[in-house]
């Protein structure tokens, strides 16, 4: 984040902060004592808040009050309370991006801090594994990427595509009470829908990685229509729930709990993830079938190996192994 947008981003969260206190007004003075500020300061500043979608009621002589706020994806909003240690404490926010992988990469090649959240109410060239589009209408979606700086083996990096599969179906549960699973190798989906894409991207050497960059696409509020003929295939948690979804709850859990298994991964290995994985997995012990560009194998789902690749039991009863990279699974009709 650049030195002003940071000034302006807390200025907007303190002053968001003083009027969520309050079911009154609060008078310009009061803010302008907190900030160490002038009132025009203070004006321009909800100037840009109302700009952003908030309705700020103004009063002569009394002040402020926060009237409604709304479900946008600005830092100010869902900053100042995030439970992490890492992930989600700098950020880049945009109304529009064309992609926030992309955006994520320019950052991570200037070393910004680890953890750096790239988010966008509207992503416009968004694109998942081998190459297909994902697409993130505005205020609909959740569109975010995170730049992370493991030190791992580039062979390693599958697990991390894992780990934020696990963070996902472990936010929805816990903030939403859906039951999700993770479809091998960075899908998620509810009732054999699909509701978020990952896609992770590094620049590496032989032996390490320089950086990774994490890219999650959840379908927030999206109604069938937004679909088209996807829809047998794709759904939102609106559709699940029966009602409006607030994007900014889902991100903050999905940020903790990825922020949660990111320090418990460095700390403790691919083994209690592996173990998580297991417990959420879509088809895990089901016949399915695995294509490559030039034919289809099939067999059992039957694990992962240390480097996250597929592990798939075949009729004759030997095993082969695959890789996120080549391969796309779906699950076998009997």
């Amino acid at each position: 984040m650049l030195k002003g947008d940071k000034v302006t981003l807390l200025a907007k969260q303190k002053i968001l902060d003083l009027l969520k206190a309050e079911q009154e007004y609060v008078s310009g003075e009061y803010i302008c004592q907190q900030l160490q500020v002038s009132r025009t300061a203070v004006w321009k500043i909800i100037e840009i808040l109302r700009k952003d979608g908030y309705e700020i009621e103004a009063r002569s002589r009394t002040g402020y009050r926060l009237v409604s706020t709304p479900d946008v994806l600005d830092p100010a909003v869902w900053l100042t309370d995030l439970r992490v240690s890492c992930i989600g404490r700098n950020s880049s926010y945009h109304k529009v991006l064309g992609s926030t992988n992309e955006k994520a990469k320019e950052l991570a090649r200037q070393r910004v801090p680890e953890g750096t959240v790239i988010i966008t109410e509207e992503q416009t060239q968004g694109k998942g594994r081998l190459g297909r589009a994902w697409q993130c209408p505005p205020k609909a979606g959740l569109c975010f990427s995170v730049i992370l700086y493991p030190t791992v083996n580039p062979m390693e990096v599958a697990q991390c595509t894992m780990l934020a599969a696990v963070a996902v179906v472990r936010a929805l549960h816990n903030t939403l009470g859906i039951q999700a699973q993770v479809k091998w190798p960075n899908d998620v989906y509810i009732n054999d829908c699909k509701v978020c894409g990952i896609l992770a991207e590094m620049t590496a050497e032989a032996d390490r990685v320089k950086y990774l960059v994490l890219g999650i696409g959840i379908n927030i509020n999206q109604s069938q229509a937004d679909f088209a003929a996807a829809i047998s295939t794709a759904t939102s948690l609106s559709i699940q729930r029966g009602h409006q979804v607030s994007r900014v709850q889902v991100l903050k859990a999905v940020l903790e709990e990825l922020d949660a298994l990111y320090l418990q991964w460095q700390q403790q290995g691919f083994a209690p993830l592996k173990d998580m994985w297991r417990q959420t997995a879509l088809w895990f012990g089901e016949p399915v079938l695995v294509s490559g560009l030039q034919r289809t194998w099939e067999g059992i789902l039957e694990d992962i190996d240390d480097s996250g690749a597929l592990i798939l039991r075949l009729p004759e009863g030997g095993r082969k192994t695959f890789y996120s990279g080549e391969v796309s699974l779906r699950l076998r009709k009997t």
